[in-house]
């Protein structure tokens, strides 16, 4: 939580304005699943582990992003990221990766992942036993 001042003006019974200070309390928490429309975990072999769904506008309701994060399957570390709001066009980390990365770190969708990076590993060492 984020606590704020605020500075209004305020007119009493008496007639006079004062100068008010209220402090409001600003969350400062990632809302993730309500605003993740779609999901999905899957790997390509030439990336790695990618996790992509469509991400809801906060300003824009009923406006979605297509927000997507590639781990490395050796570290699991984030080596690219995109998604295709404004400040994604210009390689900017936006809201929307924010609230995928928070949900990477769910459970649920970490079964996916080690999922997805079991299969791509078990696959790159059955081409490289090919010779």
């Amino acid at each position: 939580m984020l606590i704020v001042s605020i500075f209004e003006t305020e007119k009493f019974l008496n007639g006079y304005e004062y100068i008010v200070s209220r402090y409001k309390m600003i969350s400062t928490q990632i809302p993730s699943k309500s605003y993740v429309k779609r999901l999905d975990v899957f790997y390509t072999l030439g990336e790695g582990v990618v996790v992509a769904g469509d991400v809801e506008s906060k300003s824009r309701k009923g406006l979605l992003h297509y927000t997507r994060i590639v781990l490395d399957p050796l570290t699991m570390k984030i080596v690219k990221e995109s998604c295709s709001c404004e400040a994604g066009a210009f390689h900017r980390k936006c809201w929307h990766l924010k609230v995928l990365e928070q949900l990477t770190s769910s459970e649920e969708i970490k079964e996916k992942i080690e999922k997805a990076r079991q299969e791509m590993l078990a696959v790159e060492e059955d081409i490289a036993s090919w010779g």
